[in-house]
């Protein structure tokens, strides 16, 4: 039992009250006043019996003149009762019933102590920590708006101790120390003998039995010197549960008997009958109010049953206009219903439409991808037999020349190829990301270096501006963000000439694991008009496109701004017509280990001078020129084959350092050949040759025992690099 101190506040301050009755406008009643001080001086006297007939009284009396204010005082006492017998349903019925009386009074003392009964009531009766903090923090708030540290102090205390019985000691603490400060300054002795009580519990939960005895002696102290029999009680009983951790069992056996004494003084049997019969007794006065009540209510009945006449009339009238109602509303529901039925109608023809319109879209989609394999195919004949007529050192110039043509329309119409079933595989959402260690700069350098035979022939000088500190190895989709850059950088040089490319790279932050980078490609072409600059990013547009002088399908643009919202960025564009134009896009990037992607590189861009024989599995008699002539110029011997049936045979009676594997073979097709080759060679590392999109068939290659994968048509480096990162030591 605790929190006794509100009520010696609710007798100390009782002239208060009378004050603020007179300036509250509270009319005082001599006899309710008689009551309710007599209960007060009861309940002090712990003459609860008592103390609770006088409350019932004075609850009677104020319902009889009905007296908001006389309502709310007489529940408290008897709430504050209950609160002390620890019955807590009836102390929080009576708490909660004076504060609606005491709200309609708008007395604000009366509000802030029933709240911090109620709080009592949770936090002692029903171990609600949450919600008696809730009621705790009300009366907190109403203490520090009257101004008043004495109403402020008891909700202070009181927090403390719902802190302590929860065991959350670390809250308590700043409570504690408020409300000590608080006791001194108001001089209160119930204050200091709660204080040193939660002193000495919160002392014991740390084991320092010496200061918590001095705090319970302190307390103790206090508590006999003033008769204060509830404070003696639960001090005996902390004070014992101290004895038996010390493990004096005889001096914990002695407190815990003191403690069944103040208790027994405190609840007596035949009191607590007494005490339920003027309860019900109470009751029985509540159903008489309510019997009253409900004669009143008869006595209107009556009135109401003498005009009966009047109110058939406007019943009839109302029938009437409630029949008239229905009919209209019925009408109208006729009228909904046919236009929800029109518009079901439509929704199922919309799905419908909308079903064919995928279907078609779908249909589309195959019909791009396997044209632009099918076209990939000639043009790996086209674009490297040119490759290989321009690396002969014995073909004329003029014919160079001519040959030079053919390799850039070949590469543009490769281009434009990949371009197209790039967009289809995003409209398809096909295109997934792949991230793997990269080092920009490399990157960066090889796809300006790419442009370098365009820039020549345009007369445009290609700049590439990397920080220094940039990290080597980045993880990143290179695929995609190399496709981006060959657009970029592609779209300036088709609108620049006689001027500069920049390519560049901005370091915007770096942290431990992760940098973020802008990469920017700007040009000083012909710029691009103000009303233009959403329109370039749409599909198959561009600005010259009237004057049909600008070459090309207009999709690179659209592509880059697909690609990069799947990579969580977007394409930023600033131009003014003539002056040039500069598109740019930051990346968050994972930074790996320093070096990694390095040491890759260094493997791969080494010449061999050893001796290798390499295997080519390849039905079209076109690329096994081109291919075998690709490796001729890298340095490696091969012997091909037409399918890959002969490629198992070939691989069982000789001995070959890598195998080339074309994925699409008649007979049988090259991941049915790896398969079986993978079954009595597991070493020799195989790369697949594909015309489809690398992203198509990766995963299916890998999972089949393929060690890596090249896209058709070949050139030169990529495949001496692939090459050489499979047999380089």
């Amino acid at each position: 039992m605790r929190k006794i101190l509100l009520f010696t506040l609710f007798i100390l301050f009782l002239p208060c009250l009378v004050f603020s009755q007179k300036e509250s406008n509270f009319l005082i009643n001599d006899s309710l006043q008689y009551l309710i001080d007599s209960s007060n001086d009861l309940t002090l006297e712990y003459k609860i019996k008592e103390s609770l007939e006088y409350a019932i009284k004075a609850a009677n009396y104020a319902h009889k003149i009905d007296n908001d204010h006389y309502k709310s005082k007489a529940y408290y006492l008897m709430a504050y009762n209950y609160e002390i017998l620890v019955d807590y349903k009836n102390a929080e019925q009576y708490y909660r019933k004076s504060l609606e009386y005491a709200e309609k009074a708008n007395d604000s003392l009366l509000i802030l102590w029933n709240n911090n009964g109620l709080g009592n009531v949770y936090s002692d009766g029903y171990k609600d920590l949450e919600t008696s903090l809730v009621f705790y923090g009300k009366a907190s708030e109403l203490g520090k708006s009257l101004n008043n540290s004495q109403e402020y102090m008891t909700p202070v205390i009181n927090m403390a101790w719902t802190y302590v019985d929860a065991k959350k000691f670390d809250n308590a603490v700043p409570y504690l120390e408020e409300a000590e400060k608080l006791v001194v300054e108001n001089r209160d002795i119930e204050g200091y003998c709660e204080v040193f009580y939660l002193k000495g519990r919160l002392a014991l939960s740390q084991n320092q039995f010496s200061k918590a005895n001095e705090y319970f002696q302190e307390s103790l102290e206090i508590a006999e010197k003033h008769g204060m029999i509830l404070e003696q009680s639960y001090l005996y009983e902390a004070r014992s549960e101290m004895y038996e951790k010390m493990g004096n069992l005889e001096e914990a056996y002695k407190d815990i008997k003191r403690y069944q004494e103040y208790k027994d003084k405190l609840f007596d049997k035949e009191k607590l009958k007494q005490i339920e019969v003027a309860r019900v007794s109470f009751n029985v006065d509540e159903y008489e109010r309510e019997l009253e009540i409900t004669k009143t209510e008869k006595e209107y009945q009556t009135k109401l049953a003498k005009n009966n006449r009047t109110i058939n009339i406007i019943s009839i009238v109302g029938l009437i206009f409630l029949l008239v109602t229905a009919f209209f509303l019925y009408i109208g529901y006729r009228s909904k219903k046919r236009l929800n039925d029109i518009l079901q109608d439509k929704n199922i023809q919309l799905i419908e439409a909308k079903a064919e319109a995928e279907k078609l879209t779908q249909v589309k989609s195959q019909f791009i991808s396997t044209v632009s394999h099918e076209l990939r195919t000639p043009l790996y004949g086209v674009v490297g037999i040119t490759s290989l007529l321009l690396e002969d050192e014995d073909v004329l110039d003029k014919h160079k020349k001519l040959l030079g043509s053919l390799k850039f329309s070949g590469d543009y119409l490769l281009n434009l190829i990949n371009n197209v079933l790039q967009i289809s595989k995003i409209e398809s959402n096909k295109v997934k990301l792949a991230k793997t260690p990269t080092n920009l700069f490399k990157l960066s350098q090889n796809l300006l270096n790419s442009f370098e035979y365009q820039a020549k022939s345009k007369n445009n000088e290609l700049i590439l501006d990397v920080p220094n500190d940039l990290p080597d190895s980045l993880n990143v989709d290179s695929l995609r963000l190399s496709e981006i850059l060959i657009n970029l950088i592609g779209n300036a040089s088709k609108f620049t000439e006689n001027g500069r490319i920049w390519l560049r790279i901005k370091i915007l932050t770096k942290e431990a694991n992760t940098i973020n980078i802008r990469y920017e490609v700007e040009d000083s072409g012909v710029g691009i008009p103000e009303d233009k600059k959403d329109f370039v990013f749409e599909k198959f547009s561009q600005v010259d496109r009237a004057s049909n002088t600008i070459e090309g399908t207009g999709l690179g643009l659209s592509i880059v701004k697909n690609l990069l919202r799947m990579m969580d960025s977007q394409v930023y564009l600033e131009s003014n017509e003539g002056r040039g134009a500069k598109f740019y896009f930051d990346l968050k990037l994972e930074i790996l280990e320093d070096g990694s992607e390095q040491i890759a590189n260094e493997r791969n861009n080494g010449a061999t001078n050893v001796y290798r024989r390499i295997l080519v599995a390849e039905d079209n008699k076109i690329n096994q020129i081109v291919t075998k002539n690709l490796l001729s110029l890298i340095g490696y011997d091969c012997i091909i084959v037409e399918n890959g049936f002969n490629a198992i045979q070939m691989v069982k009676k000789e001995d070959f350092d890598l195998i080339l594997m074309d994925l699409n073979m008649p007979y049988l097709d090259g991941s049915e050949a790896t398969k079986r080759i993978r079954e009595f060679d597991k070493k020799t590392p195989i790369i697949a040759l594909t015309a489809a999109e690398l992203g198509e068939v990766q995963e299916e290659c890998l999972a089949i025992g393929m060690n890596d994968i090249i896209n058709k048509p070949l050139n030169k480096n990529d495949l001496r690099d692939i090459i050489a990162k499979h047999l380089l030591p």
